[in-house]
């Protein structure tokens, strides 16, 4: 049984009559808080990963950049597990274990312990957290007030990772790595009391997760979902090469002062996560005055970090002319990542509540498990082209990532119709 729905506008789906449960607006509150815990522990470590190997391990940046995209790239296909272990001993008692597991690998690390064994306990904790936690937020709401939801859940996550390069480059250079991944530990090790203290809130939900009536076929809405995964592999690619070309760039290629204040560059990681919180209410009233369709949305998105490779591409020019070793003025990297974050505003809660609007509720953590695995070889992309960081001119290096992300472009034209016809769109 269903709501009736006016002729005019036909959306691709109909709210179930199974509401959220009343403490819902709660539960999300506690969800939020929780991932910018690990947020901040997750993006802390993520600033100085490719440092630390350089600096503490003394691998070379060709080597350091491969192992980032590597652990990358493991961080987010282990989501893939998750969601299927969660259907079966429920989805928020999955998340804490994962976050204490977490909490185990940063102390680890903090401890000295050697890389690889901290990178797989963590990795495992990933998988149990990240795409759990992500596919819960969506439990929580009626499809139609999905897009809102991960807005606000991925403005939390934002939230969190804004001090954590601040953070980081300031533990470091007065403290040290070990300090800095005690921090992270300290953050996740609040996460579990938190979690035990709130379970009443999340138990039921499993309950909740009923399925909608779409329009469109099951078969249609998951080869939709199918069809955008190439789209996230060559995004974030790009995105993430904010943690080892751009970090390196900034270290070794970027003045490290503006207007007589120094910019570490761990630091560059919490102004992307400013970028984005910032430009989250604008960018919200302009598609409110001028709406967008998604298949636009996404079209823009990968303009834009298309444009911000562009930038980097001029701004290796301008530092080099040819050869490796200038140094530019930090407004090229701030262009650049401006760029990027309004892109992944277009692109990221999008791509997740797609998948949640679209996913039959049996394969919710499947798929969801499945587009961060997309994320995942986009993220091992970037470890594999950071072979080419000091074999080729910074310039090629970022013309080559221009291409790349120019190349989604024709990729969503043609799937256009497939994608109004299931999200119900008019043409």
């Amino acid at each position: 049984m269903s709501t009736a729905l006016p002729r005019v506008e036909p959306p691709s789906f109909v709210e179930p009559m199974t509401r959220p449960p009343p403490d819902a607006k709660l539960a999300f509150l506690v969800a939020s808080g929780v991932v910018m815990l690990e947020r901040f522990a997750f993006y802390l470590l993520f600033s100085l990963y490719t440092l630390y190997l350089t600096d503490e391990h003394r691998l070379s940046e060709e080597a350091a950049t491969r192992s980032y995209g590597l652990f990358l790239a493991v961080m987010y296909f282990t989501p893939l597990f998750g969601g299927g272990i969660a259907d079966r001993f429920g989805r928020w008692r999955t998340i804490v274990f994962g976050a204490a597991l977490l909490a185990f690998g940063y102390l680890a690390l903090a401890l000295g312990l050697p890389v690889v064994p901290c990178v797989a306990v963590l990795a495992t904790g990933v998988g149990l957290f990240k795409g759990n936690l992500t596919a819960l937020v969506g439990s929580l709401f009626p499809p139609t007030e999905r897009d809102a939801a991960y807005s606000r859940f991925y403005w939390a996550v934002n939230l969190g990772s804004l001090p954590s390069g601040l953070a980081g480059g300031w533990l470091h250079s007065h403290y040290g790595f070990r300090a800095a991944f005690l921090v992270c530990f300290v953050a996740m090790a609040l996460v579990v009391p938190i979690g035990f203290l709130t379970r009443s809130l999340f138990y039921p939900l499993h309950q909740h997760e009923t399925e909608s009536i779409h329009a469109a076929s099951e078969r249609d809405r998951i080869a939709t979902i199918l069809g955008l995964l190439p789209v996230a592999v060559i995004f974030f690619c790009a995105f993430y090469q904010s943690g080892s070309s751009l970090t390196l760039f900034a270290k070794n290629n970027t003045r490290d002062t503006l207007m007589g204040i120094s910019i570490a560059p761990p630091a560059y990681q919490s102004l992307q996560a400013a970028l984005v919180l910032g430009m989250t209410p604008v960018l919200t009233r302009i598609f409110r005055r001028w709406p967008c369709s998604t298949r636009n949305k996404l079209l823009i998105g990968m303009g834009l970090c298309s444009l911000s490779c562009f930038v980097m591409s001029d701004a290796s020019m301008v530092a080099s002319f040819g050869s490796n070793h200038g140094r530019v003025s930090p407004l090229w990297l701030i262009s650049s990542y401006t760029l990027i974050s309004i892109a992944e505003l277009c692109v990221s809660p999008l791509g997740f509540s797609l998948v949640s609007k679209l996913s039959p509720p049996k394969l919710a953590g499947l798929l969801m498990g499945l587009w961060l695995a997309a994320i995942a070889l986009g993220n091992l992309a970037t470890g594999f082209l950071g072979i080419l960081w000091e074999r080729w001119s910074h310039a090629a290096f970022f013309g080559l990532l221009t291409g790349l992300s120019a190349s989604a472009i024709p990729l969503l034209w043609a799937q256009r119709q497939r994608l109004d016809r299931v999200l119900g769109v008019q043409r």
